[in-house]
């Protein structure tokens, strides 16, 4: 069941993020100050929260699990935004 519910929000968010005027992408380059290409979880959800998409904790703890989140921790963000854009 988990699964289903993470994958309306995956689709919640990909309608959100498109129609926004926002940049994910620009979002998360500004936050990923060493150009990297990963990010933390805590700077994962506070780009998520920039956005201001309504999105609960919940929700957002869903969409971590849709992100290339790494051994160490850190979420792959142009992985995660390639899926969101091109899906």
């Amino acid at each position: 069941m988990r699964g289903v519910y993470a994958q309306d929000v995956f689709e919640k968010f990909k309608v959100h993020v498109r129609s926004g005027s926002k940049s994910l992408y620009d979002e998360f380059q500004e936050i990923d100050k060493n150009k990297s290409g990963k990010v933390s979880s805590v700077e994962f959800r506070n780009v998520i929260k920039r956005l201001k998409l309504g999105l609960s904790p919940i929700e957002v703890n869903q969409l971590l699990d849709f992100a290339n989140v790494l051994p160490d921790g850190s979420v792959d963000w142009r992985s995660f935004t390639s899926r969101i854009l091109l899906k």
